[in-house]
């Protein structure tokens, strides 16, 4: 199995409000830019899958990734739409897993700007393996079990991704 790192489409992009990014997309008037470089993302889709866990359409997610360009760093198959609520809720997280493993792939990190999500993700024993990032500029935010970063290139899978495939072990 593929290694995955995964994060919500608000933490991959800077959007709008829920309502206006709708009409921005129904109208093909996307205003979002990523919050991650580029080049960052290329190198951990080096050596794991990247995907996205939202409370948006598969679609809308899939417009927005293809707005940035990134539609290759973030195929269809890797995209999970959830509920809003489910999403910061650990025990669902658990079938989310199980689904991208039967896509043949192994949850691996989660990067969030979600602090509710990744609290609660670092305080359930069922992730205790799975890598946990919380995305905020706040240095004085602290989740016990997560590590806050501003930047992917602060992951462990991106350091790993750098060192080459015989590192993408745990």
């Amino acid at each position: 199995m593929k290694p995955l790192v995964v994060m919500g489409l608000r933490t991959l992009a800077h959007l709008d409000a829920k309502e206006t990014m709708y009409e921005q997309i129904d109208r093909d008037e996307i205003q979002a830019s990523g919050r991650f470089p580029v080049e960052h993302l290329k190198v951990i889709a080096g050596g794991f899958a990247l995907g996205i866990l939202s409370s948006h359409s598969v679609t809308r997610i899939e417009r927005v990734v293809g707005h940035l360009g990134w539609s290759r760093l973030f195929p269809t198959e890797h995209l999970i739409s959830s509920d809003p609520l489910d999403r910061k809720d650990a025990t669902n997280w658990i079938g989310w897993r199980r689904e991208y493993e039967a896509r043949g792939l192994a949850l691996h990190t989660v990067v969030d700007i979600g602090e509710v999500l990744v609290h609660n993700l670092a305080g359930s024993t069922a992730f205790g393996e799975v890598d946990k990032y919380y995305v905020t500029g706040d240095a004085g935010m602290r989740i016990e079990g997560a590590t806050r970063i501003t930047g992917l290139d602060q992951t462990r899978a991106y350091r790993q991704a750098v060192r080459g495939p015989r590192n993408m072990g745990r």
